[in-house]
């Protein structure tokens, strides 16, 4: 008996074709907008795989340390990748990543675009992964802009229509967490160090208040029939966006630029509103990306010191932080640890990480005490409690009795207060979409001191 083959080439024939019409990858072959695009989106996984691949996120070697997302907290048990100079399996990842981004260029030249769309899909799904499931604090906005404007790319019909309007709709939902001083009068950056680059800061109030109305009500322009309207509006982010390349350097300028260039520039044309059937799914895009921004805003209190639900939507530079955390474990009866004593210098520079400031093991009352303090004097470094617990809860194990948490929190160069203040953080739970009592605010939380004005330093 004469088996048939596995896969005949009429096979691939017709799941290619049943391919290019689920995702609509026609689209992209009648479309040099959407091809120019597609290049851009591919740029951007080449910049961002080749940062991790010098890092040690993901690897096994990190688990002890890493952040998980509250609704998966145990991530760490799939960091099964070793990173050098531990082992070659995270190297290999990343090698064969670059050999997939490599086959889409091929693929490209040759124009296969139903296989440059599944090598992209390939690239999009680790990245997604890595950022919404593997790790709480890999991603950036920059990486939330990136995975929703290649998701308008591969997965919905109408893909220019809504690659435009996810594009807009992120602008918009940037604005929505600007509504706070930071912003309203620009003390995000009047207590920098350094202040704004290259304007005074008497005209920051001025700067800040024009990126809040051009992303509240300017960036639908972009959509503009009107040709001046849109010209003028596409202008301005495009200064914008050079202009805060000098504070955040190429991430964020990496995704926009090119978007706003190849999107919204000299080819621009107006399309109409699509409202067919297969346009579902754009709109569930759409409407996804709302939902995703509205956790930070129906938790109760003052996000901007909590930190509750802030990873969800678009968050970036929504507050100046500074903070300083101490953790005490304390031993159990008639454990005995070796004494020790740490203090870090005063002029030592973090390179916009969080510092270890001291670490103390001493003996209080026949009790073995462990105390370390660290210190964040980065802007952009967010003190979230949720971080901070997450991160040493691996204290809470062995001969450890308990360990009490203190945090002291100062936003936009605003006084210290003490939003944690907890003798057993062991025995905290933390609720992802509500309000958890450990962590307080102002007035509730007790004033401790004043911030300095502190340092941006750009990832």
């Amino acid at each position: 008996m004469i088996l048939p083959p596995i896969l005949t080439r009429e096979h691939m024939r017709a799941f290619i074709a049943a391919y290019t019409r689920l995702f609509s990858v026609r689209e992209i072959e009648d479309n040099a907008k959407l091809q120019w695009f597609f290049g851009a989106m591919l740029l951007f996984f080449l910049v961002t795989f080749a940062q991790w691949s010098t890092s040690s996120f993901l690897s096994a070697e990190e688990s002890y340390s890493a952040l998980c997302w509250p609704y998966f907290p145990d991530c760490t048990q799939w960091y099964l990748l070793h990173s050098l100079p531990y082992g070659y399996s995270m190297s290999m990842l990343y090698m064969a990543l670059f050999a997939v981004m490599l086959l889409t260029v091929f693929f490209i030249a040759h124009k296969k675009w139903a296989y440059a769309h599944m090598a992209l899909l390939a690239l999009w799904i680790w990245k997604f992964l890595a950022i919404f499931l593997l790790s709480y604090s890999l991603g950036g906005v920059y990486d939330s802009y990136h995975l929703f404007l290649t998701a308008a790319l591969l997965f919905v019909p109408y893909k220019e229509f809504f690659a435009k309007l996810t594009f807009v709709v992120l602008y918009f939902l940037s604005a929505t967490i600007k509504f706070y001083p930071t912003w309203t009068l620009g003390t995000y950056f009047t207590t920098l160090e350094l202040g704004l680059p290259i304007f005074p800061d008497f005209l920051a109030p001025l700067i800040t208040q024009s990126v809040i109305l051009e992303q509240v009500v300017g960036c639908w322009f972009l959509l503009s029939q009107n040709w001046l309207r849109q010209r003028l509006t596409l202008a301005y982010f495009v200064l914008f966006h050079l202009y805060g390349g000098i504070l955040v350097l190429f991430n964020y300028s990496l995704i926009s630029l090119p978007t706003l260039l190849i999107l919204f520039g000299s080819s621009y044309r107006h399309q109409r509103v699509p409202l067919t059937r297969s346009s579902i799914a754009g709109w569930a895009l759409i409407v996804f990306l709302f939902a995703f921004q509205t956790p930070v805003h129906f938790i109760a209190g003052d996000e901007k010191y909590t930190l509750e639900g802030y990873r969800f939507g678009m968050w970036m530079f929504d507050a100046n932080h500074q903070c300083r955390a101490s953790f005490t474990a304390y031993a159990k009866d008639g454990v005995t640890w070796s004494a020790s004593s740490y203090e870090a210098p005063r002029d030592r520079d973090c390179y916009g990480k969080i510092c270890l400031a001291s670490r103390h093991v001493y003996q209080e009352h026949n009790q073995w005490l462990e105390t370390r303090v660290y210190e964040s004097p980065n802007a952009e470094s967010r003190c979230a409690p949720y971080a901070y617990w997450q991160s040493y809860r691996y204290l809470c194990t062995g001969d450890v009795e308990r360990v009490s948490m203190r945090q002291d929190a100062s936003i936009n160069g605003g006084p210290y207060y003490r939003i944690v203040d907890e003798p057993d953080m062991c025995s905290l739970e933390y609720r992802t979409f509500s309000h958890n009592d450990w962590i307080q605010q102002p007035p509730e939380a007790p004033f401790v001191g004043f911030a300095r004005k502190n340092t941006y330093y750009a990832y």
